[in-house]
């Protein structure tokens, strides 16, 4: 017999016989949450939802109005106590740091201090930071403003996301969600011989890894850290902030080291949790704010190889007012004559590192410079500055090489920024301050500074075979990209000469072709912008194809037909990895074959008429692509204009798509890793 429902528990109206009455056609009584047939077999008594599709149970509605009055008592005995702490006077001030000094090894046997509060609640913190303000100016280290009770490093954590990390237990490898609840375990510190071998693996720069630690310093920090792990006391180390390097050069390795099962090892996410619950603590005893800006700089890179872990713009976008703060951007002649070589040689390659993944981000999305060119003067890295620690010769001789390589990307950031800085000016109201460039003698002026730099490319032969400067593909890609920028229609609104569309379509082509060999060797890093480069140079080709008759006498049907085919199966390859760029390969399978009839169409008449419903449907297809961020937005975006606009929104829109995906809006619940660069070695541990 059924007792009395409990105090404030019902079922819903309208409620249904449970599945096994009606399956077996027994009686049900739809007045208590379980009938005596469900009782008698041990069974829950589950009922049909339509709109979810899903058996759940009978009486899930009476369990969901008890979970929310309990809530609401917690609410309310919260909001009592914040009343009652505010009239007698309390304020809440932040979180105190926890004090300097070094830590012991007892005090983290498994390699991780205790969890901080940020690590879950970071948001949260950061709203009553804000709310918090006190009187007096903080003596907390790294306060933003003498009177903010925002510390810097809260706001990096607030550009993190450690509080949905996948789960290693997943069973897709290829695929997860990163809005997914599951937590990532905090991973130990490897055998010692496995953590040699990821400190070999970040130092061949399988992907363009910044200058940001060197060799030596790594080398020490792993050291320290397992010793401390050993229990031996090291007092004249700072123990945290070796073990935040040791788990973030291993994190960031691991992204190299190939799966068998395909996609990133899952230790890499839990060697970058590790080295988030060390965080807070290595800023507050940081003595130097050169320190604190690695630290930063440590972030973004591996945030630059995994963008749904956290924002790259924000954190680029802190590491470059720190830098501005400390003066990185402006080295005086002073500095140059008395600074000991080893502080110059750290302090330039940390400014350049900032400044590369500030050229990264602002000259693929479109948005303006952190610091224009003007305002920085700072040499380049002396490569042979490397001759340090205890490392051997061919290591040393490597690094010199990589250094060499990373100068080579900053002198290309540098003529890249020049290009949309004076491409922007041709829209500005002409002053007398900044009169307007002459953009053709301009032209003529950069076109050959393009060209030396490939001239001088590091040698290829002298990097090691793993790393991505061993590839001419790279160079050819990253070239090819730049002379696109210069060449493609773009935003001074100025025509497109002829002479112009075929060196855009055969840059295009080119860099489609580079971005195939890469994707095939499993050399692509940031996938997002891979994805958008590869996209736009697809559009180069069409666009030129369909403008240019010049273009069509000079290449054969043949040839345009295997470059957009090579482009379409990238694009569908990076999809698998990537599924923010779907769209992109079906818009562009869409148009390329429409571009394939048009080309293999010899009726003048079914030609025109050909053109007029291509340019309708790519200005559907590619407005399609572009989110709408207001009425009225972006009317019309044909080829030609999205190329010209710099691609502002639909770079915004992969960007986004990367980094923090709504799965129930974007559709990217199945957010995958991406490709990077692997070596042949499998570590598991």
């Amino acid at each position: 017999m059924h007792s009395a429902l409990p105090s404030g528990q019902r079922l819903a109206k309208g409620a249904t016989a449970c599945l096994r009455c009606r399956r077996r056609k027994q009686k049900c009584d739809l007045r208590f949450p379980s009938c005596s047939n469900c009782e008698g077999a041990g069974a829950q008594c589950l009922t049909y939802h339509s709109r979810k599709h899903l058996e759940v149970p009978r009486n899930y509605v009476s369990e969901l109005e008890t979970e929310i009055e309990k809530l609401t008592r917690e609410n309310q005995e919260l909001r009592a106590r914040a009343q009652s702490a505010s009239v007698n006077g309390e304020i809440t001030s932040p979180r105190e740091h926890s004090s300097r000094g070094s830590v012991g090894p007892g005090d983290h046997p498994t390699g991780s201090p205790a969890k901080s509060d940020t690590s879950s609640n970071h948001v949260q913190d950061l709203v009553k930071s804000v709310r918090d303000i006190v009187v007096e100016p903080s003596r907390q280290p790294r306060f933003l403003g003498q009177s903010g009770g925002i510390t810097l490093a809260r706001l990096v954590i607030s550009a993190i996301r450690v509080d949905a990390l996948p789960s290693p237990l997943l069973t897709e490898p290829r695929s997860y969600n990163p809005s997914s609840s599951a937590m990532a375990a905090e991973a130990s510190l490897p055998p010692r011989h496995a953590a040699d071998h990821l400190v070999d693996v970040y130092f061949q720069y399988h992907t363009p890894h910044l200058p940001i630690v060197e060799r030596s310093r790594v080398e020490e920090a792993i050291e320290s850290a397992y010793q401390a792990m050993s229990g031996q006391q090291l007092p004249d180390r700072a123990i945290e902030r070796d073990v935040f390097i040791s788990y973030m050069v291993l994190a960031i390795a691991l992204c190299d080291v190939s799966n068998p099962s395909g996609g990133r090892p899952s230790q890499s996410e839990g060697c970058f949790r590790s080295a988030m619950s060390w965080y807070e603590k290595v800023v507050a005893s940081s003595k130097s704010d050169i320190e604190t800006l690695r630290t930063i700089l440590l972030l973004a890179q591996f945030i630059a190889l995994c963008p749904s872990r956290g924002s790259l713009w924000h954190l680029t976008g802190i590491a470059l007012r720190l830098c501005i703060d400390i003066g990185l951007h402006w080295e005086s002649e002073d500095q140059t004559m008395n600074l000991d070589p080893a502080i110059l040689y750290d302090r330039r390659r940390l400014w350049y590192s900032t400044y590369q993944f500030d050229r990264l981000l602002c000259i693929t999305l479109g948005r303006p410079l952190g610091i224009i060119d003007e305002s920085i003067r700072v040499p380049l890295p002396n490569p042979w500055a490397v001759y340090r620690g205890t490392s051997s010769s061919e290591s040393i001789e490597l690094d010199i090489h990589s250094q060499r390589a990373h100068n080579h990307l900053f002198t290309l950031s540098k003529l890249e920024s020049e290009i949309k800085h004076v491409q922007h000016s041709q829209t500005w109201a002409p002053k007398i301050a900044n009169p307007r460039a002459n953009y053709a003698a301009w032209v003529q002026d950069i076109k050959p500074r393009l060209e030396e730099w490939y001239a001088t490319i590091p040698p290829t032969n002298r990097a090691h075979p793993s790393s991505i400067f061993a590839y001419q593909a790279y160079w050819d890609y990253i070239y090819n990209n730049a002379l696109l920028l210069l060449y493609r229609p773009n935003s001074t609104g100025l025509q497109t000469s002829p002479e112009a569309k075929v060196l855009s379509f055969h840059a295009s082509c080119r860099l489609i072709e580079s971005i195939k060999t890469l994707q095939r060797e499993w050399k692509v890093d940031i996938l997002w912008k891979c994805s958008h480069d590869l996209f736009m140079a697809g559009l180069g080709v069409i666009y030129s194809l369909w403008q240019s008759r010049e273009v069509r006498d000079r290449n054969s049907i043949g040839s345009s037909i295997s470059t957009l085919q090579s482009c379409a199966s990238t694009l569908s390859a990076l999809a698998e990895s990537f599924p923010g760029v779907a769209g992109c390969r079906d818009a562009f399978d869409t148009l390329s074959s429409a571009t394939v009839d048009w080309l293999v169409d010899e009726n003048s008449v079914e030609q025109q008429y050909g053109r007029q419903k291509f340019e309708k449907q790519a200005e559907d297809l590619l407005q399609q692509l572009q989110p709408s961020r207001g009425a009225n937005e972006n009317p019309g975006m044909d080829i030609s204009g999205m190329l010209a606009a710099d691609s502002f929104l639909f770079s915004e829109m992969l960007s986004s798509a990367a980094q923090w995906p709504d799965p129930e809006d974007s559709g990217l619940s199945d957010m995958s890793s991406d490709p990077m660069v692997r070596g042949e070695s499998h570590i598991f541990f």
